[in-house]
């Protein structure tokens, strides 16, 4: 009796396990998550004189422009710095801009402007192009693997929201004789 009770522990004990491993996988791309041993930033690509080097780089940040060509999708992308994981920092500030090659058609609605993309790849070559009357010098990677990340949304009405009533939170001020009562006549 007392071995089948402890099979029967072990083995729950085992899905527990099983299920919480399951939950903490990831779908992001292991180039994503690691960068290249020599990570440049986009400033110092940009400024290199060098245009034969073969850069690796993992860079992200906000997906300015989408462009669909034939074989590929194209984005111009506002540079940012990047956590440990890959992510784009939501920071005012900016690395510069890049453009990034993916091989694949991805819808432009679902890439949207305005949200985070991290691409790894190594970067072609250069293109000029103007950022309202200025000239640029832009970066193109062409991307081995690509995450868009997740939108952070917030909900329409904040924590707690007006007319938010916890029946079970006691605020002990409020049952003060000398305190003054939020809603006066009224005692519950």
């Amino acid at each position: 009796m007392r071995a089948a009770a402890k099979t029967r522990r072990l083995s729950w004990s085992l899905l527990l396990a099983s299920l919480l491993l399951a939950g903490c996988t990831s779908q992001i791309p292991q180039n994503i998550k690691h960068a290249p041993p020599h990570d440049p930033s986009v400033e110092q690509v940009r400024h290199s004189a060098i245009e034969d080097q073969n850069w690796q780089v993992r860079w992200g940040g906000e997906i300015l422009e989408v462009e669909n060509l034939e074989n590929q999708t194209r984005f111009i992308v506002l540079a940012s710095p990047l956590t440990s994981s890959g992510e784009p920092k939501v920071t005012d500030n900016s690395e510069g801009r890049f453009i990034a090659n993916v091989p694949v058609f991805l819808d432009p609605k679902v890439y949207a402007t305005g949200r985070q993309l991290t691409v790894s790849g190594s970067v072609l070559r250069f293109e000029d192009r103007k950022v309202g009357e200025f000239s640029y010098r832009y970066p193109v990677v062409q991307a081995d693997s690509y995450y868009l990340w997740p939108q952070v949304t917030t909900p329409a009405y904040g924590y707690p929201y007006p007319g938010w009533y916890d029946p079970w939170y006691y605020d002990p001020w409020f049952y003060r004789p000398w305190y003054p009562r939020r809603y006066p006549g009224y005692w519950w």
